[in-house]
Parts: structure tokens; sequence; C-alpha cells
């Protein structure tokens, strides 16, 4: 799965949660469970959030990671077309 595709679902899973918890903490008013669902599903949101953070993070490193290589395959490439122009004058 793509990066993108991770953090979307971990995205729509998040407020998801929110959307359930508010619900319950609205719907569910005579539930003394209501309370403590609710904080639950609030943390899960959480955790879903730094997940996402946590995707993104590592995808950013890796598309620097491969920007990097591909400076240094670029400065080869001048450094060889600078010697090659030096060698025909």
């Amino acid at each position: 799965m793509s990066h993108k595709t991770v953090i979307k679902i971990y995205e729509i899973a998040s407020y998801v949660l929110i959307l359930v918890a508010t619900a319950i903490f609205f719907l569910m008013k005579d539930n003394p469970m209501r309370l403590s669902l609710t904080m639950i599903l609030v943390a899960l949101a959480i955790a879903m959030r730094w997940l996402m953070e946590r995707r993104r993070f590592k995808a950013a490193e890796e598309e620097i990671d491969q920007l990097h290589d591909d400076l240094r395959r670029l400065t080869l490439l001048l450094a060889e077309e600078k010697k090659k122009n030096n060698n025909n004058k």
C-alpha cells in the first residue's frame, strides 16, 4: 500500500472515531459507561492521528533520501560532462 493511501485511512479512521465518541457521549445519557467509552474512543482517535503523522514523517524521509541519491547522481554526471568538455579542448 502506498503512503498516501495509508495516511488517508488513518485520517478517516480518526474522524470516524471522534464522530462515534461524540455520538456515544450525547446519545447514551443514562449509561454509566459512556464516559469511559468516549475516552477510549478519543484515545484511539489520537493514536490514529499519531500513526498518520508517523507515516507522513517516514514518507518524507524516504523522499529526502531519494532526492539525495538523485542529487549525487546528477553531480557525478555534471562532473563527467565537465571532464569530457575539458578533454575535448
